[in-house]
């Protein structure tokens, strides 16, 4: 499946999900972050973030995706390969 590039209100939103989900602190929240290692999120948290993005972001990935949630450009190139409405990447 080919990755959209997503524009940066879409990465905006990725991150404003993934600091609201994890309860951390946007300002802090980076590219290099890993949830799992630096912001201890646990199984239960990444299949909600994975919820958020469907319901929030309008798209449905698949569950075998989960393993690859684990930093911004990861969930980046992950929503970028499930984008399906044309509205969403604008």
């Amino acid at each position: 499946m080919t990755v959209q590039p997503v524009s940066q209100s879409i990465q905006e939103k990725i991150h404003a999900i993934v600091a609201d989900v994890l309860e951390a602190d946007p300002g802090e929240l980076n590219d290099e972050t890993s949830f799992t290692d630096d912001l201890d999120a646990d199984s239960l948290l990444v299949i909600e973030i994975f919820s958020r993005f469907e319901r929030d972001l309008g798209i449905k990935i698949p569950q075998e995706d989960l393993t690859e949630l684990d930093d911004l450009p990861a969930a980046y190139a992950l929503v970028g390969r499930h984008l399906v409405a044309e509205d969403v990447r604008a």
